[in-house]
């Protein structure tokens, strides 16, 4: 097998099979996704089924699989064996990574690709179809969500200043372009989950959460200009999800082992076919979590064994016989109708209950009684007593700890939220882990293969 050194700028990079290294264009997919610029749109269902295509995107190895895999190793909940897996454990990650290469940065660039093929073609029907409007702007919100992974990994998202932002891709096999700036990199982002909020479909209750509605766009919206340091705006579009119609499950091991993607207090999900179309490949969640060598470190174990959520806790073929030992994932123990895939949950309206109450924490004058208020509806909603904060700091301390005990090994939030708060002045890197010595770490670096094939017009990340 050769590698093909193609740029991320005329074409992004799908990592196909869990060991292999060959990149390849986007467009080389399974036959029935196939997308290239040679793919008929002439109707409402020939879009369709180019849209259908690019929410393959949230099913597949990188989005689906191994970005939430490796974003947790980064952060202080997951560890894995394997020595693949240190540079992630480490926070030391060289740019000549294949896995960097392969799943992180290529995988929301190949949702980006196919998400402008269907806002191109689409776009240029005559069709009066309202269903062309949606098309658009569910594909629109998937583009969005594919450049915000980019940003808050590889981007310095907590400086609207930087020049270190994103290299935004507006139309399919555009050519190579500078990064942009963090703020524009925000803007065209955020333009985009605008026009997802417009014209999306309805969000609707009792069937699968896997495509994306308005208050999935509301959600995403909320957590980017949480990102972006929009306090305020970030809390008025959070309070508007929280009002329904998504609701809190009330079980929550229940909703990994049975209500799954059909939740509804999913917002977006999607099983996972890992690295093959057929669910029954074997290699999903279920697998990683159980035989994979993934699996909780003693210190998010312990965390969990405080909470109600320590049920989620299970045993493995892999664990001890001590029952303090077992540190199996209850969230993704029970594969999908008998396989070992299972859910990839994209946005819970959990989340939203703490994007609120942070945000609120945060904003000026906000009302901590309300943010706290906030906190407590999740935390007493799982079945816990009720908390205290006295100030500010102690409630994003809290709200930080929730979310960690809420989210937690399911697609890598706890690491996001390490950054955001070490950047906002609330924890210091090497007390939280000690390998977090040198902030250039807090993002990955661009993939060398992307920097060289672009002549070195893509900047690096400072400190690679």
């Amino acid at each position: 097998m050769t590698m093909k050194s193609i740029s991320i700028a005329l074409s992004c990079l799908l990592f196909m099979g869990l060991q292999a290294c060959k990149l390849t264009d986007v467009t080389d997919l399974k036959p029935e996704n196939k997308l290239d610029e040679s793919t008929v749109v002439v109707d409402i269902p020939s879009a369709e089924k180019l849209l259908a295509g690019t929410y393959y995107s949230l099913r597949d190895e990188p989005l689906a699989n191994q970005t939430p895999m490796y974003v947790g190793l980064m952060g202080l909940n997951v560890t894995a064996s394997g020595t693949s897996n240190n540079p992630y454990l480490t926070n030391n990650v060289p740019p000549n990574n294949s896995s960097l290469n392969g799943y992180l940065y290529g995988g929301p660039y190949q949702l980006i690709q196919t998400a402008n093929f269907v806002i191109l073609k689409t776009g240029a029907l005559t069709s009066t179809d309202p269903r062309k409007a949606q098309i658009i702007a569910e594909a629109k919100f998937l583009r969005a969500m594919g450049h915000f992974y980019i940003l808050r990994l590889f981007g310095q998202f907590w400086d609207p200043a930087s020049s270190y932002g994103i290299e935004i891709k507006n139309i399919p096999n555009s050519p190579v372009a500078a990064r942009a700036s963090v703020k524009a990199s925000y803007e065209f982002i955020l333009a985009d989950l605008e026009a997802a909020i417009r014209d999306c479909p309805e969000y609707k209750t009792g069937v699968m959460k896997g495509y994306a509605t308005k208050l999935a766009a509301k959600a995403l919206k909320a957590r980017v200009l949480l990102y972006e340091k929009d306090y305020a705006a970030a809390a008025v579009l959070a309070k508007e999800v929280m009002s329904g119609p998504a609701v809190l499950s009330g079980d929550f091991v229940n909703l990994f082992t049975k209500e799954k993607y059909n939740s509804d207090e999913v917002l977006l999900a999607s099983i996972t076919f890992a690295n093959n179309n057929n669910i029954y490949y074997e290699n999903g969640k279920s697998y990683y979590w159980t035989y994979g060598g993934f699996k909780f470190t003693d210190r998010y174990a312990e965390l969990l064994r405080q909470d109600t959520r320590k049920s989620i806790i299970v045993r493995t073929p892999r664990d001890p016989v001590d029952l303090l030992k077992w540190r199996g994932n209850g969230k993704f123990s029970t594969g999908v109708e008998g396989s070992q895939n299972d859910t990839e949950y994209y946005l819970r309206l959990a989340e939203v209950y703490l994007i609120y109450a942070e945000a609120e924490a945060r904003r000026p004058g906000g009302n901590l009684e309300d943010a706290l208020k906030a906190l407590n509806t999740l935390h007493m909603k799982r079945g816990n007593s009720e908390l205290i904060a006295s100030g500010q700091k102690e409630l994003l301390s809290l709200i930080r700890k929730e979310k960690e005990l809420e989210l937690g090994a399911e697609s890598g939030e706890d690491w996001y939220d390490i950054v955001r708060y070490i950047k906002s002045g609330d924890l210091q890197g090497s007390a939280v882990k000690q390998s977090l010595t040198d902030e250039n770490k807090l993002i990955l670096p661009i993939p060398q293969v992307s920097v060289d094939a672009s002549n070195h017009l893509i900047k690096q990340n400072p400190g690679y």
